[in-house]
């Protein structure tokens, strides 16, 4: 079963009975011309744009190319800058950054962004593909197959970032408290993924949702050790559905450098 790290990381085991369940999970996306790109993201819910270069305001005309007029909150480009790092687990992106600015709360990230973009500037020379997991085909599969690991992601809460025990800045004190699989009010599902994430506080099956925690766990690093590969080069931008895709990265050796930007849009909660 699953195990914590000392920043109270949640770390899954390879499940080798879950492997046939889980392994036509995986996507890998479609590199689109600029005539067919939003076709494609609205079909596949990911896709991948190539030959943006090396500035990372691409991802801001990329967002207004594909999602146009639904863009509701665009928030800062981050620089992912790594060497020699190890496994990136599956996640859904998405934080809690409030700051005050002259008396005024302004968000720098939000917990509901709803897709995300990520522009490779430097590929690692040794590793660091990309994992795309279908986080709609994963509930659906776990329906079937492990019913009370459904009921538990569908119908419970959690506490997103409760086991972040060394509480950065970007992590509030106060429990951030959400179901792994949810809704928005006009029915568009989102599925999420938090090394993180513990039972509510206080939550009097406390136990039970630990075990289901580890087995979700299990079930995500399963997923991933399964999935298909893909690798962005040197000026590709992946755009994706972060409400439905769950994603994470090979361990690579040397240096690799990213650029991502979260958005909202009029379809978030």
């Amino acid at each position: 079963m699953a195990s914590t790290d000392g920043q109270g990381r949640r770390r899954g085991t390879v499940r080798p009975d879950l492997k046939e369940l889980l392994a036509p999970l995986g996507v890998v996306p479609t590199r689109a011309g600029d005539a067919d790109a939003r076709a494609v993201l609205e079909r596949d819910g990911a896709v991948v744009l190539s030959d943006r270069g090396d500035d990372p305001e691409v991802l801001v005309t990329a967002a207004a190319q594909l999602l146009g007029g639904r863009l509701r909150e665009l928030f800062g480009i981050r620089g992912q800058h790594g060497v020699d790092s190890p496994v990136l687990s599956l996640h859904s992106d998405g934080a809690t950054v409030t700051v005050d600015v002259h008396g005024r709360p302004a968000r720098l990230r939000d917990p509901d962004e709803d897709y995300l973009l990520m522009l490779c500037t430097r590929p690692a020379p040794r590793g660091g593909d990309s994992v795309l997991v279908d986080g709609y085909g994963l509930v659906e599969a776990l329906r079937e197959a492990r019913p009370e690991l459904h009921a538990f992601l569908t119908t419970c809460d959690v506490d997103f970032f409760g086991g972040w025990t060394a509480r950065p800045h970007s992590v509030p004190l106060t429990p951030l408290v959400r179901g792994l699989v949810e809704h928005t009010r006009r029915g568009r599902r989102a599925v999420r993924a938090s090394d993180y994430a513990l039972p509510v506080p206080r939550e009097p099956r406390w136990d039970a949702h630990l075990a289901h925690l580890e087995e979700y766990a299990d079930v995500l690093a399963t997923a991933q050790e399964c999935a298909a590969r893909f690798r962005l080069e040197a000026g590709e931008v992946l755009v994706l559905d972060n409400y439905r895709f769950l994603h994470g990265r090979d361990a690579f050796a040397g240096e690799r450098r990213m650029h991502v930007m979260t958005v909202r849009t009029t379809d978030a909660f």
